[in-house]
């Protein structure tokens, strides 16, 4: 089998995974790209990255381009959440919105 190439579904070299590390998503018009669960911005999820805003959001699987559209901004109307956020929680939402302003798509 030499030339043969396996994927490994274990853990990589730094301790994560091998295939899941290298494979990012090409966001194209947004449309399939899911805000919070797929890996279009950065190394990990939004999910992952502000788990505590992924429990509190309304819309889990709202599109990236359905976010923008709404408006990711601090007062965008893209951000619903299930209650009223706390000032620590808000902060969070800050720097997310703030990772956002600088993303060029």
């Amino acid at each position: 089998m030499e030339g043969y190439v396996r994927i490994r579904g274990g853990v990589g070299f730094e301790g994560g995974n091998q295939f899941e590390e290298n494979v990012f998503r090409k966001i194209g018009s947004g449309v399939d790209t899911c805000f919070w669960t797929d890996r279009w911005l950065g190394k990990v999820p939004l999910c992952v990255r502000y788990r505590r805003l992924f429990e509190l959001v309304g819309d889990r699987g709202i599109s990236e381009v359905d976010m923008r559209e709404l408006g990711w901004g601090d007062e965008g109307e893209g951000w619903r959440w299930r209650r009223r956020l706390w000032v620590w929680e808000e902060g969070m939402v800050r720097e997310c919105t703030l990772l956002l302003s600088n993303l060029h798509l």
